[in-house]
């Protein structure tokens, strides 16, 4: 049924701008829902019934305003839509002046309202189909009823095997549903993929078993398909191959994969992570912990601290560290001698040189 409460005013003023007259609209019992006079709203309006009943047009005149509670002069027209009238349209004004336009503004609500029906179907069949997958990848209970929700909504669950995740770099950016309908469209990784939100900055992608390198290479088009469409930067992980009962793990490993793809800015799997995955085990009280027995010292003297990052980014070579740089070699070895005096670690001792790194990727993250 149509919210008045939601769509009702924009409707009304949308009307009175095309005829410059005041608009009101009932719902089924009389009462005015919405009004370009707000006074009006939830008055009883005794013409706007006895239209709904005899679902014809009726003027307001002179006499019906004496016998009629909540009326003005005007017209009221009965709202049908699918042959069931839903409320009534009142405009104000000379009966027979503003009866030709009263008909057509009627069909322009009629269809403003159809409009917003439909609209409301298709948003409620998007909700119903994300708390489906929720429940999916949440720990629902697989049983006789979740099989059937399933069918219910077009999703025959033993076939999904595998949850791609795909999510914007820049929090401010979203998905509307319209948009997602769009890239269903325009989408040529699967002809079964199932597509949804995840929150409003996430899209999740539900395939079928397919070869991975296809899957790969599709997916990297989408994502051009979306940066073009958007004008943002997405990210974009793949979790690995299960069955459709224990489809929530393979929705964790591609979250873990697109976290990771933020960074290294390329569709990732999930099995290739490897540093990343420790990275992204290691709790945020461990890894302050981590960072203070490490690197810690070095946050003081920035440039000790880029030159131990430089050093590490060219797998520490001397020289192309001090080319990098623009530095002598010889003043390199003194700022890395600087490096082991102030955290206690060796850059020459392959455990500290470790401890050296992690503290560096850690802080990284961090940031």
């Amino acid at each position: 049924m149509f919210q008045f409460d939601t769509l009702g005013q924009e409707i009304v003023e949308e009307l009175s701008n095309l005829i410059k007259e005041q608009v009101i609209l009932t719902d089924r019992r009389g009462f005015i829902q919405a009004s370009t006079d707000l006074q009006r709203i939830n008055q009883f309006h005794e013409g706007a019934l006895l239209s709904l009943r005899e679902k014809k047009i009726l003027h307001m005149t002179e006499n019906e305003l004496k016998r009629l509670r909540g009326v003005r002069k005007g017209v009221v027209l009965p709202i049908v839509i699918e042959g069931e009238p839903i409320g009534v349209l009142g405009i104000t004004g000379e009966p027979k002046r503003i009866h030709p336009q009263a008909q057509l503004i009627l069909r322009v609500a009629e269809l403003f309202i159809q409009d917003a029906m439909k609209r409301k179907q298709r948003e409620e069949k998007v909700r119903d189909l994300e708390f489906f997958v929720f429940d999916w990848l949440t720990g629902a209970k697989i049983d006789v009823r979740f099989h059937e929700r399933g069918a219910v909504l077009g999703i025959d669950v033993i076939r999904y095997t595998q949850v791609v995740v795909i999510e914007v770099m820049n929090t401010e950016d979203q998905f509307t549903i319209d948009e997602v309908d769009s890239f269903m469209l325009n989408q040529n990784i699967h002809a079964d993929l199932k597509m949804i939100r995840w929150g409003q900055d996430k899209i999740l992608m539900l395939l079928p078993d397919m070869n991975q390198d296809m899957l790969k290479s599709e997916l990297e088009y989408f994502l051009l398909y979306i940066k073009r469409r958007k004008k943002i930067t997405v990210a974009a992980g793949i979790g690995g191959r299960t069955d459709y009962v224990n489809l929530s793990k393979s929705f964790v490993q591609a979250e873990r994969a697109a976290n990771a793809s933020k960074k290294l800015n390329r569709v990732l799997f999930e099995h290739e992570l490897r540093f990343e995955l420790i990275l992204q085990s290691i709790g945020e009280s461990t890894r302050d912990e981590f960072i203070k027995r490490t690197v810690a010292p070095l946050l003081e003297d920035r440039e000790l601290l880029h030159n131990l990052q430089v050093w590490f980014a060219e797998n520490q070579s001397m020289q192309n560290t001090a080319k990098k740089l623009h530095i002598h070699k010889n003043t390199l070895s003194y700022r890395l001698q600087k490096v082991e005096q102030l955290t206690g670690l060796s850059v020459s001792n392959v455990h500290d040189v470790l401890l050296l790194y992690l503290g560096i990727r850690l802080l990284d993250e961090m940031k």
